[in-house]
């Protein structure tokens, strides 16, 4: 059996970021073995001409569509979110902390409340009740999701203004 191989083939399947030790038991192969691959999956897709790439996040990895390939991928895949709800995410993620209250203002509409009971759903927020309001930030399940590497709200935010200035790569 090639490991690496087999370690592309179960981050292709799986959809969501895994630990080496995961995909070690999967492929019956030693962690050691496993680390090696994926750190050579990583510098292979690294390279321009692939639309996907494998990327570490935290203790985990995943493999992904590259930023700049999204669009085609989003004609074709289902989305879990509406733009709606990527929206109010991209907003909560960028203020975070920041009250529910003030969410609704800068949508102003009701939907607000639907969409941040679904994003709650997904695990990609929580909530705190502060006063008569509820705190909302970004759970680790939100930087795995898109794969961002990052433990605190300042580097999510960081995260979001190098996207925004065009200085993603996409390595």
């Amino acid at each position: 059996m090639r490991v690496k191989a087999a370690v592309e083939a179960v981050l292709f399947a799986s959809g969501k970021p895994m630990r080496a030790r995961e995909i070690a038991d999967v492929v019956g192969a030693d962690v050691r073995e496993v680390r090696k691959a994926l750190k050579e999956l990583i510098e292979e897709y690294c390279d321009e001409g692939h639309g996907v790439e494998v990327v570490r996040v935290g203790q985990r990895y995943v493999m992904q569509v590259k930023s700049g390939y999204l669009e085609y991928a989003y004609r074709v895949g289902r989305r879990q979110l509406s733009d709606e709800e990527l929206r109010v995410l991209a907003v909560i993620a960028y203020y975070q902390p920041i009250k529910q209250s003030e969410v609704r203002l800068m949508f102003n509409t009701s939907r607000v409340y639907d969409h941040i009971e679904k994003l709650k759903t997904m695990g990609l927020i929580y909530t705190r009740r502060v006063g008569r309001s509820l705190e909302l930030r970004t759970t680790k399940k939100f930087n795995e999701y898109f794969g961002i590497d990052a433990s605190k709200p300042e580097e999510v935010k960081r995260w979001f203004e190098e996207k925004m200035k065009g200085g993603e790569s996409d390595a």
